[in-house]
């Protein structure tokens, strides 16, 4: 880190301190100022920021590569950004829409609450559209992760709009397709959405993060973890239904 960058840094982080909790209306300025740069020289700077941040980490991409990649000087990446961690917002907060929250608020929590296919088919189709979100750039998504468990401002964004966009919904689609008898009532139903949240991170660490060299069949994999949640994995029950059946006469 740059003697430039660590005085910046400083005056951010006391800066930081004094801002309102981030909003929903926050992470969609972000992506705007994201999705339509200023001039070409803020672009290269994004798009520099947005490669190394993927491949590296936040700490790894310091802003004088970033600035070295875009062929600017650092003074002109200050220019654009006061600080690092503005350029940090302006690369994560879209990731946090696309990749954490989904494209689309409507058709996800469309998607959420739908009861009519049943339990399994609602988590291969609710699977179905991370990974199709995450496949398009899974360096930004691994960093994504990685942030969230280190950054406070970034968790703090992602809290609030997942707990009305992501859980809840995901709560009351599971409510829903225990009263149409599809999932079975004795469960918790926030117990199992948290279990789907394991399973789904579990899955992205290994697939992006642990073995991202294996030839992964996401289809078929995301198949197999739906007949596990909806079948379970033990014998036990249906030993106990076999031995209950009559006998043949």
């Amino acid at each position: 880190m740059t003697r430039t960058e660590a005085k910046r840094g400083k005056k951010a982080t006391a800066e930081m301190a004094k801002k309102t909790r981030i909003s929903v209306r926050h992470l969609e300025q972000e992506t705007k100022k994201f999705l339509a740069p200023s001039t070409e020289k803020e672009k290269a700077i994004i798009d520099a920021a947005l490669a190394l941040i993927g491949e590296r980490g936040v700490e790894g991409a310091t802003t004088a590569e970033i600035a070295r990649r875009a062929k600017v000087t650092e003074k002109t990446l200050f220019r654009y950004f006061p600080s690092k961690q503005d350029l940090v917002r302006r690369v994560l907060f879209p990731l946090l829409l696309q990749v954490g929250l989904m494209r689309n608020w409507e058709s996800f929590e469309a998607l959420l609450r739908g009861t009519g296919a049943g339990f399994k088919k609602w988590f291969v189709a609710l699977e179905t559209d991370r990974f199709h979100t995450i496949s398009r750039n899974p360096g930004l998504a691994r960093t994504v992760l990685t942030e969230l468990l280190v950054n406070d401002e970034l968790r703090e964004a992602m809290e609030t709009v997942w707990r009305q966009h992501i859980w809840r919904p995901m709560v009351e689609s599971l409510e829903a397709l225990q009263a149409s008898g599809a999932v079975r009532k004795d469960i918790n139903a926030e117990v199992l959405a948290r279990a789907i949240h394991c399973l789904h991170v579990g899955y992205v660490m290994a697939r992006y993060v642990f073995v991202p060299d294996r030839a992964w069949d996401d289809a078929s994999q995301i198949d197999k973890m739906a007949d596990i949640l909806s079948r379970g994995s033990s014998t036990a029950h249906r030993a106990a239904q076999t031995k209950r059946l009559p006998a043949a006469g």
